[in-house]
């Protein structure tokens, strides 16, 4: 098994207040409703989460994303890390910049790693497609999210 890592930023415009992105990635459980890769999602304690991710395959390799993250904030910023165990790793934060009344700049950043099925030496190989995927992942995600947020679905009790 080899552990390989990659690491994404991006900065989308939301159209909702500061404090109401942040508490959505603070207390995260309206988070998997962005999440279309998503099979189970479990609420471990006020802070703490579990992901499950849907069993996926690339290049003759499947692979099931599974972790449990802490989150908090310190003020305009909600960072995260997950606990040891699992095979997925994530490390991250959301800074948080008032543009105007409902408007919100939100600079997402992470770093996941995966423990892939692969020996040490191929691990090489899979370097450039792991990041290209955790890039895309990301895109993907905070499209969802800026989605969610702007369509008030958390205000409403949509999902």
């Amino acid at each position: 098994m080899a552990w390989i890592e990659g690491t994404a930023t991006k900065t989308v415009i939301v159209d909702a207040p500061l404090e109401e992105i942040a508490t959505f990635f603070a207390t995260p459980a309206q988070i998997k409703e962005c999440m279309g890769d998503l099979e189970r999602f479990e609420v471990v304690d006020e802070t703490t989460y579990r992901w499950i991710l849907k069993a996926m395959g690339a290049k003759g390799i499947s692979f099931q994303g599974d972790y449990t993250v802490r989150y908090w904030r310190e003020g305009d910023v909600v960072r995260w890390e997950s606990l040891p165990g699992g095979t997925m790793k994530t490390t991250g934060q959301v800074r948080l910049r008032e543009l105007g009344p409902g408007r919100t700049e939100v600079t997402y950043d992470e770093t996941l790693a995966s423990d892939l099925p692969i020996p040490r030496l191929g691990a090489k190989v899979f370097r450039p497609i792991v990041a290209r995927e955790i890039v895309r992942g990301v895109d993907s995600f905070l499209d969802g999210v800026r989605t969610y947020l702007n369509a008030g679905k958390h205000r409403s009790g949509e999902s």
